[in-house]
This record gives C-alpha cells, structure tokens and sequence, in this order.
C-alpha cells in the first residue's frame, strides 16, 4: 500500500464560496450523460457545482432506471464528498451495480471504498472491500482491476500477514503488471509494486533488497519531477537504513522527508517515530528515543489503531521504567505489551484466514501462467475489443487520478505562487520608463513613438483603465493617440504578448492581488469577480487566471481562507 496518500484515490478537499450561485438540476438534466460528466470534470473544484451536476446525472439516470449510471452518478458525488460520506456514496455505487454486466462495475465501487477505508485505518474492511473487488475483476476478466485490487490486498497483508507470502505475492503482481505495460495505470502500478515489494523486504529484515526497490522509486518519481513520491521513498528508504543499522544515513533520510508528512498516509506518524526511537536509542539518546516511542503509544491510544510495531515499542517502555525503578509507569506499559499482543495475535490470525479463504493465495500462484497466457490470447485475437475494454475502464479509473493529481500540484503551485509574490514584493520595481526607453529595432516604428505608447500603456495600467469590459484595441490606440497597428506590435514586442493576452494577464493580476488583499472581495460569486475585473463571463475569468497562475481562482479563494483561519 502506498506509504504516501495514493494519487489515485485522494480526494478534492471541498471548496464553499459564500453566495456561490449553485447550478440548477433541473436544466442540467437536459444535457447529455456525457456532457454531464465533462461538466463535473470542468467544476470538480467548486463542490457545489459538482454535486448539483452528479445529483442531476443521477436523476436523469433514475427517470429511465438505468442502474449502471445511476451507480457512475453516485461514484462521481463520492469523489467530492468528505471521506466518510463518500464510502456510503459508494456503498450506494455497489449496491446499484452489482448485477450490471458493465466491465468496470461492480468492482469500481468496491476498489474505491477499499481505498478509502485503508486511508481511514479500517484495515479489515479495506481488506473485505479490495478481495471482493478482486473476486468481481476477476470473473469478468478486467486485469487492470486485478492488478489494482491486488494492491490493496496486499498493502493489509503487508502490515498483518504472512510477510514471506505477501512478497511472493506482490512479484507475482509485478509480473502481471509488465505483461500490462500498455495500460495507462502502469506507472502508478508500478511505483505501488516497487513501494510493496520493498515494505515486504523491510518487514522480513532484509534492508539492502528493500533499498534496491526503494532506489527505483526514487529514480521514476525524479523522472517525472514528482516531489511528493521522491520524498515517499526516501522516508522508506530511512526505516530500511535503520532496520540495517545505518543509523545516521536513516536520520538524515527520515528527517528530510518529514517535512512532506502532510501527503503521507495516517500510519505515516506512527512509523516516523518507531524508527527514530530505534535510532535514539541505537544511538544512546535514550531520552529522546522514548519520547518518540511515547509518541507511538499516544497515537494508538487516541485512534485505538494497532500497528506491528506496538508490542516492540511498549517493551522499550517497560524496560527503561524498569532501570529507572519507576515500577507503576513500569506496570502500566506492561499491561499496554500484553493487551495489544494478545489483539495483534487475534488480527493476524483473522486476515491470515480471509486471505487464505477468500482470496487464496496458493491458488492465485498457481493460475499465474494461466492468467498471462490468457492476457496475451486474448490481446492477439481480440485486440481491438481489449482496448475499448480498457479505455472505458482507464477513463473510470483515471477520472479520479486527474483530479486529485491535480490536486496536489495546486496545492505546490499555491504555495509557490504566494513565495513569488513575497519575493515581488520585496523587491524594488524597475521604472516603466526602462522599458519604453530601450530599442524599438525590429518594429519599424520610431523610438519615440514607442516611448510615446509605453508612456500612455503606463498611465493606462496605473488607471486600472484594463477592468471595462469595453476595452478593445482599436479604442485603446486612441487614447493612446496612435493607431491600432503601432499599438499591437509595441505590445507584442515591449509585453512579449498579444493584446488580448496582455489586457487578460493585467485583470488577473488586479484580481489575484484584490482576493489576497481583500476579504470582503473573496466573498464574492466567482460571475461577481469577473465581472468586476472587466470579464464577460465566470468562464472566461476561470480560464484566463488558470493560464497565467495554474489554478482556478475558486481554489485560490480556499486557500486564502484557510490561511486566516
């Protein structure tokens, strides 16, 4: 399972803007089901919106009781939904799919919730969701399913199973997945293969194989520049380090990655602080090392969620209040020790035998070969029906992964936006004369008239004379006393742009600095802003501030807000 949140079943934090106008149902529902879906695509960032489109998806399909989109319906309102209300959402997906003769369906709905739930920590119902998922991909032959699902099997194994079996069972996995390698899932497959296998060798104490796994994440998430993987891998790599007793290259690893522990998964924090415990104490901090191990205790008696490393921790516990005499908080983490073995011995026992009956792994070895060569006849015989299988299943699947990578490169991009504009700040501005001062070479136009123009494009900009809706080029060049073909090419040229790209770049701007700036103003419509700043349409203002600054400014607002909160 992924040691940071998985890309493709992260979920879009919901976005409320006071006075948002919500989208009517009613006409929504005059639309296509797959214009409905584009237009979810196009809102997923203003929650609102989203669900008013799902909810009118849902009841277009409800008229005609169409139960397989009925069921995409109530999957689209999960991935807008907190947590919670998206795993009933899906439960809802489920149980309308269950007899739909859809590839995708049900094992969509089940492979999502198990997702969810892992994330939540339920990780016996996770396991129950993913086998079932596995069950229903495998009797309609979906091996993208089967691969996913095996994933997710795996991850729970990984933590309360067999550690011999779950990594036999992870290379079978892998295996499958290159005989796959078409797929547009592959690269997100393949970072979780190598992210399993390598948990497997740490928890089998063999940490140079789980570093050779971990070295290939690293190398694929540099790649394709993905901060947050690297981070995830490096962090891994920390615990196989300490597990090797490479005690001080751990440390650094584990604590360059800690600054990322906010796109890690929830047992993240546990793992942290047993391996830093490990090492402080390795390293004779005793003191320090027990505050970590503390930490571990205070998680799982605020969350009541049992990890492997509980019993080794409280044993730590026991044994540095023993050599300090303090025998009640000495009894204390000794009742702690024996309470949470005799729950950890009841958990393996539990998943070992669902996992053995359910999902049987013996049996999944041996139809290894069977289910290749299966693969491989059925892509030489039926190409053509495999991919339209798989572009229905990718474009199911992937819908989620869009939106929450998306996600969280908004997120990098907001934070990095808001550093540039403390770094403009700082900084003292060149004067616009500079500018209209420098060669007009290559226009043909004189060097006076240029700085003619660039005298009154100033005023211009100073005046904020960009937010009418009315201007166009042709009224610009007369107040700027010229004409409208001197005016286009100083400005092409001078602005590195085109008249309309630079009148938009001006009233995004005016309205980046006016959100950041003014709280009253955020409380506006999005319809409300644009117009404000001189655009026609919510759409167009959408569009022009994605282009210049890679976020839609209902995100920006969020997250604004929830800097002053």
């Amino acid at each position: 399972m992924f040691y940071r949140i998985p890309i493709t079943f992260l979920f879009f934090f919901s976005t409320y803007i006071a006075g948002a106008q919500t989208m009517d149902v009613m006409r929504l529902q005059q639309n296509s089901y797959e214009d409905l879906i584009d237009l979810f695509d196009e809102n997923v960032a203003d929650t609102l919106n989203a669900k008013a489109i799902a909810r009118a998806y849902i009841q277009k399909a409800t008229a005609v009781n169409d139960k397989t989109k009925m069921a995409r319906g109530y999957q689209r309102m999960a991935f807008v939904s907190e947590i919670e209300e998206a795993v009933v959402y899906l439960d809802t997906t489920i149980s309308l799919s269950k007899n739909s003769t859809h590839p995708n369906f049900p094992a969509i709905g089940y492979l999502f919730k198990s997702y969810y739930l892992y994330i939540l920590e339920k990780y016996e119902e996770s396991l129950q969701n993913a086998v079932t998922a596995y069950q229903y991909a495998k009797k309609k032959d979906n091996v993208d399913q089967q691969i996913t699902a095996l994933h997710q099997i795996n991850g729970v194994n990984e933590l309360w199973g067999d550690y011999e079996k779950a990594l036999e069972t992870e290379l079978v996995t892998k295996d499958l997945l290159f005989q796959h390698k078409k797929s547009e899932l592959f690269a997100e497959n393949y970072l979780a293969s190598l992210e399993g296998i390598g948990n497997c060798f740490v928890r089998l104490r063999k940490p140079d194989s789980a570093l050779a796994y971990y070295k290939k994440g690293i190398v694929e998430a540099l790649k394709s520049n993905d901060t947050i993987t690297y981070h995830a891998f490096v962090s891994k790599s920390g615990n196989a380090l300490a597990v090797k007793g490479n005690y001080s290259a751990a440390k650094d690893s584990l604590q360059k990655a800690h600054a990322y522990k906010a796109y890690f998964i929830n047992s993240y924090e546990t793992q942290y602080n047993y391996y830093m415990g490990t090492i402080c104490l390795a390293e004779s901090n005793s003191d320090l090392g027990i505050d970590h191990f503390k930490k571990v205790d205070s998680i799982y008696m605020a969350k009541n969620i049992l990890y492997p490393e509980l019993p080794e921790v409280y044993d730590k516990l026991v044994g540095y209040y023993k050599a300090k005499g303090d025998q009640k908080t000495q009894l204390l983490y000794m009742q702690k020790l024996v309470d949470v073995v005799k729950q950890i011995d009841a958990k393996r026992v539990n998943v070992k035998n669902k996992i053995a009956e359910e999902y049987e792994i013996p049996l999944l070895l041996e139809e290894k070969n069977e289910l290749i060569i299966q693969l491989e006849k059925t892509n030489a015989t039926s190409r053509k029906t495999v991919w339209s299988i798989a572009g229905v299943l990718v474009v199911s699947l992937l819908a989620l992964l869009y939106y929450v990578r998306r996600q969280r490169v908004f997120k990098r991009r907001f934070q990095k936006l808001m550093e540039q504009q403390e770094e403009a700040e700082t900084k003292v501005q060149a004067p616009t004369a500079n500018e209209a001062e420098a060669s007009s070479q290559g226009l043909d136009i004189s060097e006076e008239i240029v700085v003619d123009i660039m005298k009154e494009l100033d005023s211009f900009e100073q005046e904020k004379q960009f937010l009418s809706s009315k201007i166009k080029l042709t009224g610009l060049a007369k107040a700027c006393n010229t004409n409208s073909t001197y005016l286009s090419k100083v400005i092409n040229l001078k602005k590195g742009k085109n008249f309309s790209t630079y009148i938009n770049e001006l009233r995004v701007q005016y309205s980046f600095n006016e959100l950041k700036t003014n709280p009253v103003f955020r409380k506006y419509t999005i319809k409300a802003i644009a117009g404000e700043c001189g655009f026609k349409s919510a759409e167009s203002f959408s569009k022009a501030f994605y282009k210049k600054n890679g976020i839609y400014p209902s995100y920006y607002i969020k997250q604004l807000e929830q800097k002053e909160d």
